[in-house]
């Protein structure tokens, strides 16, 4: 990951999306469109413009099983609009991977491996982990090295799910839960995570 994070950045962060089977179409192009919106608003591109280096490295990331972790955008240096409509482009023109169980151990595992120094690893899922190892120790792993873990649970098949994610999903310095309710109010979700995110 060293070399993909240069030139230096202000922030890494890897958007972690659960594409398993409780996910429909409709709500996948939600989280593909929620993302790309988010980081081509003119919010998003005037904090970051704020920031020391004016520069984050984007990622995305769809999973399902604890086998099935899949870039739908690789790393990307995002430094002003030109950038960040680049990533929205390879992010909507990306065919995610195919349905399965929900591995959220598996996609914190596999986003700190690539992250492997400081970084923010932002977890949207719609279910609790069933499948691939105990979903804590990934999480602890992660925080244990650096790495800070953001959720945003959309709660429209578990209302309780949120209080899941704090206990069991998010961690690190100044990590937060943002639920989301319904599909309805997942756009705005997407995009105050996101600036919460670089703030």
């Amino acid at each position: 990951m060293s070399d993909r994070r240069e030139p230096e950045v202000d922030l890494a962060l890897v958007f972690a999306v659960d594409c398993s089977g409780s996910v429909s179409n409709e709500r996948l192009t939600m989280y593909i469109e929620g993302h790309a919106q988010a980081v081509t608003s003119p919010a998003f591109v005037a904090a970051l413009a704020n920031l020391p280096t004016g520069r984050a490295a984007l990622a995305y990331v769809a999973w399902s099983n604890q086998d099935k972790q899949q870039y739908q955008v690789p790393w990307r240096v995002v430094d002003g609009p030109e950038a960040a409509a680049e990533w929205a482009q390879v992010l909507r023109a990306a065919t995610p991977p195919g349905a399965g169980f929900t591995s959220i151990s598996a996609a914190i595992a596999f986003c700190h491996a690539e992250l492997l120094r400081t970084g923010v690893i932002d977890v949207v899922a719609d279910g609790r982990n069933n499948d691939g190892p105990p979903l804590m120790a990934a999480r602890d792993a992660a925080v244990a090295a650096g790495i800070i873990i953001n959720g945003l649970p959309v709660l429209e098949n578990d209302p309780h799910l949120d209080d899941y994610f704090a206990a069991e999903v998010v961690g690190g310095p100044a990590c937060f839960v943002l639920p989301v309710r319904s599909e309805a109010g997942l756009l705005d979700g997407i995009r105050r995570k996101l600036l919460a995110e670089i703030a």
